[in-house]
């Protein structure tokens, strides 16, 4: 098998993201840099949506839309249908208008993922976007393309739109378009849509050479321009890194809609061969398998073109051996890398690591894959080659053997841990999708039961369903964690599986996430419907019981008013008053009432329980009932008041009141009527009255406080803090205090006036003698509440500043967590042997700092356990404060300890590394070189002036300097690296000595182009200062002309200014031939330094001299003209001081002749003279207007031209003009008076005219009605002409007055004008006083008739609507009974009507006689009708009053409680299985709901029944009431069996199931311990783990101990379930007494199973005892045998011998453990073996080591005491042996030492070194018999001893 073929694997990694929560995943791929730009865009497009149809545009697009309106009317343009919008503003209105919007967008087939009408509603951001971009992309992207899209087969509408703007932007060089973001921010694509189709609107090159914003800008203006597209998108917004893909893909669809659409087939294969990192943005939906396994195989094949060091041409020797040597490097590395990896762990996150770490280790096998091969591949082309030696031949054989045995023996294993990581992977992903799953049944379980658990009567039920929401949502936050680890599943695809591997994995996961979205879903929509429920109960509560409260006061307050017996007036007022106080107040407070439906109707909306339902609508249908019968007693109490005035005799009272009380039914009219209702009398004496405004005052005041307060008292609820958290948004709450404070501070005025107010209406009361109980009573519980209220105020304040100082505490705390994270993070990242040798001693100090930082944490800590301590002894302070603080301080210590380590680790590491100077020396010269670099690069050619390229040189020079400066350090560099050379390691030598050569290259590279540049600066800096001050010459010369042509004016008429002038013009032309030659000199050496390289310095010297050359061009043709416009300015000014002097004489003469003279006349005829000649005068006058005009002009144009020449004749024009304004004005009022004058005269005179033909008309009128008949027609006409002509305006007659006033005052005609007023005056007051008389005489006459026809119009319409509604009720069969409040009412109405038909007989009996014609008058004819339809009324009232179908009720309640009756023996149960029964009990329900529903019948049947037998409207009152009394108890019989049943039954099911649920848990554990303990006790031995054996034998006594209890409380269940269920006493005994005897049995077992495993433990730790004291004494003897070298030799002995003697002794102790041991071993089998044998043989091994060790000792002492006896006698001798060989044999000796210390560690070795052991002993041996020196003799013959006797140590 080749090698390719043999490494020919391969991998594929698939991710599967679960669906964690319906909210992140429809807005999750969404950054938030783009919400905003989104948010502009799509509100642009629905503004543009809207303007086509006239509709207002939108503002704020999130809170727009939450109330649905808007988005139904944009629906209504996209579908063109109307849709209905509800009403209301509330939150439920804005609920349903939305839900309207998601159920058309279903209908339209639009697809939304998991948005709710509650995500809008509630203004989420990301839902909202995702909303409205699901219909942007049906109606505005695929509604565009659908024509398209259908013709080519497509679905995809993306790739659609993509290939049509690659295939219109292809001829664009410049454009290529791969996505919908990044290729459309530089604006050229948008560009080159437009001009592909619309070439003639903008030149193309000038568009390129556009910045990218000008270039979007540009695009859009044309689009909106020429294609009608409104600019949907801001440049800013798309050119950026990223833009919105959403945002352009609905811009892009405008354009596609306008342009002309090419798309084929070809231009879709084209998108769909792109590179997947830009197809994927076409791509719809998830990202699936294929595409991920595509993905993959992309970068296979990137990395597959790893280049190898070795080629197939021109092979030799050498490039094979660099090639093996790059390839064996590697695969050492690779095969260290490989060993290092950690064993698979058991979690699953760490899998997941270990499992991508190794993924990227075989996708570097696969990189190297190519090299290995082209090794192999090279050697066997040199072999066939020919050309090597056998040897060489020989050797490469031996070397690709090699290779390629470990590459593929690396490939094997790394192939193999790759399939055992991934099998354990899957099974642990595998066990998290099963819990998952488990959990999520277990949470539906618990949803469905809380589905079905019904809401109580009461709001504790609400509650408590919200707490047990709250706990589901907590355990959904917990469980969160788990499913975030499930994001991203990895799965092995390889060749033979396929893509069909991942299909179950696929499916399961979708399933899950389906699972896991709906319970996220169902939990938020119930949260939110049960708090909605909460608030909107809790208001409707709050609401009832403030009006309870209200209809109680004022039923007292209507219990205390006075109805009869009334003393005097006084009383009867008190009372009228009172009437009218609470009529007043119950027209206010109906508007509460209607609210108070209002919210029930919405809660009954909510709940969707017909119980609960009717409980809310049973109270307000009771506070109706209240309400309507206070009204009645109102009423009554009105009539009764209204006949006490009757008797009384006072007949303006009754009416008052009898209009009040037509007021409840006619509002309008009662308002009329009380207007012109005179007030009553006043009384006869003063007294004390409480004032009725002060009592409404007080009422609306309180009203106004209680109202508030329960207000804020919900408020305070809302924001008060139930729980505390770690991190908690407080500023909500705090603005809400803030506004209740606000809100309670502006209250508090309120409350003291209504103290104050209270009090004085107490002490008004009290001198009137009223009651003030219930002033008093309002005051205090105001009072009381306003109390309670402040404290609750100041307990939120206290427990929102308790929650922001956690928030600051926990601040810290992750400000403190997150600083011993970096530190950890440091630590993960710096501590690696490469780290430290990369960086040395930058490592450690960097470490050191660490370590030092951290501990100065400790301040900090102190500081954050005082603030732990100071909150902790805040009441109700959380625990959680102190155990935050507990687990950090462990944190902290445990990053301690790991940077201690890691500072001992670097200090260590450190050692071999060069020395600090060296590497600092190195790095500062590095540093200097890389900055001097950096500097140096900076090009010559940005140079673009003087002081710029000045700069440049001195900075040159100054790197220039530096790098001198740096030329020790480096020769010091040089010879150190050389130094090191000789003590460092190779690979460590290498590295340094590269980089030091780089540095010294570095250094040579940049002191040459830092020399160049400083040539080239000096060669060019004085040439530049030249041309700098010829260019600063001109520019003087430039800014003096500038400013003198910009500032200075030529003066008409100043010769000193226009002298001065051209004096200065002279100076500037005599300066232009200087500034010639300095021109001209500029522009030598801009021709000289054309050529120079320095490009910048070029530009900026042409650019220079083509700005003089201009400006000296342009400026000196402007200074010669000037110069020439001077001497034009001195001509225009003499001859306008003539014409002014002659207007001024011409005025003074018109001054003397008009308006010198006074006037006087004394008749009309001298008026009318003088009028006509001032008249003759103001025309002479207007005529020189002209000439004023022309001279006027004339100054003026002067003045502009030059101002300060022309100052003197404005000056003098002003005045003349000024007194020629004076003369006009003068001869105007006086002409304009005199015409007024004779005015004011004509115009007296017409009015005098007028008013004489009035007073004629008015006297007329007055005699006509002396004589009228007492007719109302004839009234009526004559007040109606008396009145039209008494509304003659007064305007003439003031005009008259002032008039002839004004001419009196003035001296013209006052005789002539007295006379006449005087006359007229006289007549108008005589005949004004006689027509007022004669008028207020009709109108009282009207008036009465007028009141009395309205009484009887209104009785009559009252009548004829009773009538009809009797008429009604009487046909269709319905009594008073089905009606009783319709019933109350109209005998109400009946009584009222008798009474009012009374007073109006009584008050018309004083009627005139019939009249001569015999015909009785009108009201009386009348009256009798009324009369006759009254009696008839009542009759049919009476009618009414009688029950239709009593009897058939009465017999329907009857068989429906006889049913219920039948159906009792359901109540009866025999069974304990809990499914039977929930069977009786859900019978038992269907009779409790029977008797609920029929309850109210019956009971309205016997309440029917007993009115029918009290008013004897029955044959036989008797039987019907037996009947009923029967009835009755039967009911309140089943009542009282049904209730007891159900309860009982209620519990025998719960004792049941719970009996049943226990019974099984306790029975299933039982019997698998019991398993266990059968297979435990049966097993051949024990475990190896005795202390696990022991400690789950007592686990499982303990857990005893607990089933012990439940044991019992299933006794307890029997025994309560015996009390409810008869009979079942056998069953229920068999039942436990079957779990005592397991339990029993269990114990038993478990007792005797524990004493045996601790029996055996006790032998264990008898054995190790012994085989520690004889180890111990082996161990003191192993170390004294070792130090015998190194003592004298008589102590050796004297140890020797103590040894040898405790030998024996502890021979027999072993002895006696191998007995013990042999006992161990039979006892419990192999488990025991394994435990007591390994020991065994140690102690044996050791045992017989150190016996061995003992004897060698001895010999050696032996052979000492020998040898030392023999040299004594023996003689010196010459030294006859070689001194090389001796140095030779000591080296052999100390390496053969050295060997055999680590044949000792690895036995496994001995044989190989052996051989070589005994040659060096052998010739030692020899050695020894030659001559040498005593010590010499004595230290060689010791060492080969100790060879000897540790080689005879190792081979025994």
């Amino acid at each position: 098998m080749s090698v390719q073929a043999a490494i020919a694997f391969r991998w594929k990694k698939n991710n599967f993201a679960l669906l964690n929560d319906s909210a992140t995943q429809a807005c999750d791929h969404l950054p938030d840099e783009h919400n905003d730009v989104q948010k502009k865009t799509f509100t642009k497009w629905i503004n543009s949506r809207f303007s086509k149809s006239g509709k207002p545009p939108i503002k704020d697009m999130f809170t727009d839309l939450k109330d649905g309106r808007k988005l139904l009317d944009l629906l209504e343009g996209l579908t063109g249908t109307s849709l209905p919008k509800e009403r209301g503003s509330t939150r439920v209105h804005a609920l349903n208008n939305v839900n309207r919007v998601l159920q058309v967008l279903h209908q339209n087939n639009v697809e939304l993922v998991n948005i709710g009408g509650t995500d809008i509603v509630d203004g989420n951001h990301k839902l909202t976007l995702g909303l409205l971009w699901s219909i942007i992309l049906h109606w505005q992207v695929k509604d565009v393309m659908k024509d398209i899209m259908s013709d080519l087969q497509q679905t995809n509408s993306e790739k659609i739109l993509l290939s049509w703007v690659r295939q219109s932007t292809r001829p664009y060089s410049q454009v290529n378009v791969l996505n919908f973001t990044t290729s459309w921010a530089d604006g050229l694509a948008f560009n080159a849509l437009l001009h592909r189709h619309k070439p003639d609107l903008f030149n193309w090159d000038r568009v390129t050479k556009m910045s990218p914003v000008e270039r979007l800008e540009h695009a859009f203006n044309k689009a909106q321009k020429h294609l009608g597209i409104e600019k949907l998108l801001d440049p800013e917004d798309v050119a950026v890194q990223l833009p919105d893909k959403k945002s352009i893909i609905m811009y892009l669809t405008s354009l596609f809609e306008v342009l002309p659409q090419q798309v084929t087939m070809e231009d879709i294969r084209e998108v769909e061969t792109l590179p997947r990192r830009y197809k994927k943005e076409c791509e719809e939906g998830e990202f699936t398998v294929q595409a991920a396994a595509a993905e993959e195989e992309v970068h296979e094949g990137s990395r597959a073109e790893t280049p190898s060091t070795v080629t197939e041409m021109d092979m030799d020797l050498d490039s094979y051996q660099v090639a093996l040597e790059e390839v064996l490097t590697w695969l050492l590395s690779a095969e260290d890398t490989f060993q290092e990896q950690d064993d698979i762990s058991d979690d699953v996150e760490e899998v997941k690591e270990q499992f991508a770490t190794h993924e990227e280790f075989m996708m570097e096998l696969t990189a190297h894959q190519s090299s290995v091969g082209s090794v192999l591949q090279a050697g066997n082309q040199l072999i066939t080659q020919g050309t090597l030696s056998d040897e060489e031949e020989f050797e490469i054989q031996e070397q690709m053997t090699l290779l390629n045995s470990r590459w593929e023996a690396l490939r094997v294993e790394s192939m193999d841990r790759q399939s055992r990581l991934h099998d354990v992977l899957m099974e642990l992903q595998k066990k998290q999708l099963e819990q998952l799953s488990d959990w999520l049944t277990l949470t539906e379980e618990r949803i469905q039961k809380m589905e079905t658990c019904p809401l109580d009567d009461d709001l504790q039920s609400l509650k408590k369903q919200l707490e047990e929401h709250k706990e589901l949502q907590n355990d959904l936050e917990t469980e969160q964690v788990k499913v975030n680890s499930l994001t991203h599943m990895v799965v092995i695809v390889d060749e033979n599986s396929g893509e069909g591997a991942t299909a179950v994995l696929e499916d399961q996961l979708q399933k899950l996430g389906e699972r896991w979205t709906a319970v996220c879903r169902w939990t938020e929509e119930r949260w939110n419907r049960l708090h909605e429920i909460n608030v909107v109960w809790q208001e409707l509560l709050e609401e009832q019981c403030l009006l309870k409260a209200w209809l109680t006061e004022k039923e007292e307050a209507l219990n205390k008013v006075q109805t009869s017996n009334f003393k005097d007036q006084k009383e009867l007022s008190v009372s009228v008053r009172r009437l009218a106080i609470l009529k007043e107040d119950m027209e206010m407070k109906r508007q509460t009432l209607d609210q108070l439906s209002e919210i029930g109707q919405d809660m009954n909306q909510l709940l969707d329980n017909p119980r609960l339902s009717k409980k809310i609508n049973s109270d307000s249908e009771e506070l109706t009932q209240r309400w309507d019968s206070l009204v009645q007693r109102l009423e009554d109490y009105s009539n009764q008041v209204t006949q006490a005035v009757a008797k009384l005799g006072m007949s303006q009272v009754p009416q008052k009141l009898l209009l009040e009380t037509v007021s409840i039914r006619e509002k309008v009219t009662a308002k009329k009527s009380k207007q012109e209702l005179p007030p009553p009398p006043p009384p006869k004496k003063r007294q004390v009255h409480v004032d009725p405004e002060a009592k409404k005052k007080f009422d609306a005041v309180s009203s106004e406080l209680l109202n508030w307060i329960s207000k804020s008292n919900s408020a305070i609820h809302s924001i008060d803090i139930k729980e505390y958290k770690k991190m908690r948004d407080t500023l909500d709450m705090k603005k809400k205090l803030e506004v209740l404070e606000k809100e309670q501070t502006e209250k508090s005025s309120k409350l003291n006036e209504l103290n104050h107010s209270g009090k004085n209406l107490l002490e008004q009361m009290g001198k009137e003698g009223l009651s003030t109980d219930d002033v008093k009573n309002v005051l205090e519980k105001v009072l009381s509440e306003w109390k309670d209220v402040a404290w609750k105020l100041e307990d939120v304040s206290r427990k929102i500043q308790l929650q922001e100082d956690i928030n600051a505490y926990f601040k810290d705390l992750d400000e403190l967590e997150k600083a011993v994270k970096e530190k950890e993070e440091w630590v993960k990242n710096s501590t690696f042997s490469d780290t430290t040798q990369q960086y040395g001693p930058g490592l450690k100090d960097s470490c050191q700092w660490e370590l030092t930082h951290l501990l100065s944490l400790g301040p900090q800590i102190e500081m954050m356990s005082s603030s732990c301590m100071d909150l902790m002894s805040q009441p109700s302070a959380p625990s959680f404060i102190q155990k935050s603080l507990e687990s950090f301080i462990d944190h902290y210590k445990s990053a301690q300890q790991n940077l201690e380590e890691c500072q001992r680790q670097l200090e260590k590491d450190l050692k071999s590394q060069p020395g600090d100077d060296y590497l600092e020396t190195l790095k500062t010269v590095k540093d200097m070189l890389n900055e001097s670099e950096n500097k140096a690069q900076i090009s010559l050619n940005t140079l673009s002036d003087l002081s710029k390229v000045e700069k440049a040189l001195q900075e040159k020079m100054a790197l220039e300097e530096i790098l001198e400066d740096q030329k020790p350090s480096l020769d010091k560099l040089s010879e150190e690296t050389k130094t090191l050379e000789r003590c460092l390691p190779h690979d460590i030598k290498n590295k340094y000595q590269q980089e030091f050569e780089n540095v010294q290259e570095k250094w040579n590279r940049l002191k040459a182009s830092i020399s160049r540049d400083i040539h080239l600066l000096e060669e060019i800096i004085p040439q530049l200062r030249v041309f700098e001050a010829d260019s600063k010459v001109i520019e003087k010369w430039v800014n003096g002309v500038k400013d003198f042509l910009m500032t200075e004016q030529a003066v008409q008429g100043d010769a000193e200014g226009l002298q001065r002038q051209l004096d200065q013009c002279n100076v500037f032309v005599n300066e232009m031939e200087t500034v010639d030659s300095s021109l001209k000199e500029m522009k030598e050496i801009e021709s000289v330094l054309r050529s120079h390289p320095v490009a910048g310095v070029k530009t900026w010297v042409q650019k220079v001299l083509v700005d003089s050359q201009t400006q000296w061009e342009k400026l000196s043709k402007q200074i010669a003209i000037q110069k020439n416009k001077l001497s034009e300015s001195q001509e225009k000014a003499m001859n306008l001081k003539k014409d002014l002097a002659e207007m001024q004489e011409w005025m003074t003469q018109a001054e003397e002749e008009y308006l010198e003279k006074d006037f006087e006349y004394k008749s009309p005829e001298e008026l009318e003279s003088a009028v006509e000649e001032m008249k003759r005068a103001k025309e002479d006058v207007l005529q020189k207007e002209v000439r004023v005009k022309i001279l006027k002009d004339s100054i003026k144009l002067l003045a502009a031209k030059v101002p300060s020449g022309g100052e003197e004749l404005t000056s003098e024009l002003n005045v003349v003009l000024e007194n020629y304004q004076l003369l006009c004005n003068r001869i105007r009022g006086k002409c304009h008076t005199l015409e007024e004058v004779w005015s004011c005269w004509i115009e007296l005179l017409h009015y005098l005219e007028l008013e004489t033909i009035w007073l004629n008309t008015l006297e007329e009128r007055v005699q006509s009605t002396e004589s009228l008949p007492e007719k109302a027609d004839a009234l009526n006409e004559a007040l109606e002409s008396l009145e039209s002509v008494l509304r003659h305006p007064a305007d003439n007659r003031t005009q008259i007055r002032e008039l002839g006033q004004t001419l009196i005052d003035g001296g013209i005609l006052d005789d002539i004008i007295s006379e006449k007023l005087e006359n007229f005056n006289s007549r108008y007051e005589e005949l004004s006083h006689l027509a007022e008389s004669r008028h207020i005489s009709l109108e009282k006459q009207v008036q009465t008739m007028r009141e009395t026809d309205h009484m009887l119009q209104v009785l009559q319409e009252s009548l004829t609507e009773l009538d009809k509604q009797l008429t009604t009720y009487l046909t269709d069969r319905i009594d008073a009974f089905q009606v009783p409040q319709e019933a109350q009412k109209m005998h109400a109405e009946i009584s009222a009507h008798e009474l009012t038909l009374e007073e109006l007989r009584r008050n018309m009996r004083p009627q005139p006689p019939p009249s001569p014609e015999g015909r009785t008058p009108r009201g009386g004819s009348q009256m009798d009708l009324l009369q006759r339809k009254l009696r008839e009324v009542s009759t049919k009232y009476q009618l009414f009053q009688k029950p239709a179908n009593f009897e058939q009720r009465m017999l329907d309640c009857k068989r429906v409680l006889d049913g219920v009756k039948a159906d009792l023996h359901v109540l009866d149960v025999k069974d304990v299985d809990p499914d039977v029964i929930q069977s009786h009990l859900d019978k038992c329900m269907k009779l409790y709901k029977t008797l609920s529903e029929v309850k109210l019948e019956v009971e309205t049947v016997i309440k029917t029944g007993r009115q029918i037998v009290q008013k004897q409207q029955t044959d036989n009152p008797k039987g019907m009431d037996e009947q009923l009394t029967s009835l009755k108890f039967l009911y309140n019989d089943l009542g009282a069996q049904v209730t007891e049943g159900k309860q009982d039954l209620e519990r025998a099911s719960q004792l049941a199931r719970k009996m049943r649920k226990e019974t099984a848990l306790l029975s299933e554990w039982l019997t698998v311990t019991e398993a266990e303990l059968v297979q435990k006790s049966t097993s051949e031995g024990l475990l190896s783990d005795l202390d696990t054996e022991i400690a789950w034998a007592k686990n499982v006594l303990k857990h005893l101990e607990k089933r012990k209890f439940d044991l019992n409380n299933i006794t307890d269940i029997r025994a309560a379930l015996q009390s409810l269920v008869e009979g079942s006493e056998a069953t229920l005994e068999e039942k436990v007494s079957v779990l005592n005897a397991g339990w029993s049995r269990v114990r038993t077992w478990t007792e005797d199973w524990c004493n045996t495993l601790l029996n055996h433990q006790s032998q264990l730790e008898i054995f190790d005892g012994n085989v520690a004291h004889i180890s111990t004494w082996l161990y003191q003897a192993e170390a004294l045998l070792d130090e015998i070298e190194k003592k004298p030799i008589n102590k050796s002995e004297e140890i020797v011998k103590r040894l040898t003697s405790e030998l024996d002794d502890v021979n027999l102790q072993v002895e006696n453990v191998r007995d013990q041991a042999i006992i161990l071993m039979g006892a419990r089998g192999l488990a025991s073996s394994e435990l007591v044998e390994p020991k065994l043989a140690e102690l044996n091994r050791n045992f017989e080591k150190v016996s061995q060790h003992i004897k060698s000792a001895k010999m050696l002492i032996d052979q000492e005491l020998l040898s030392k006896k023999i040299f004594v006698k023996s003689q010196p001798v010459e030294a006859g042996v070689h001194s090389m060989d001796l140095d030779k044999l000591e080296h052999d000796l100390q390496n053969m030492l050295r060997v055999v210390e680590k044949q000792s560690d690895e036995d496994e070795k001995v044989d190989e070194e052996k051989a070589q052991i005994e040659e060096v002993l052998q010739r030692g041996e020899q050695m020894l018999q030659h001559p040498m020196e005593d010590s010499k003799r004595e230290e060689i013959r010791l060492q080969l001893l100790l060879l000897r006797t540790r080689h005879n140590n190792v081979k025994v």
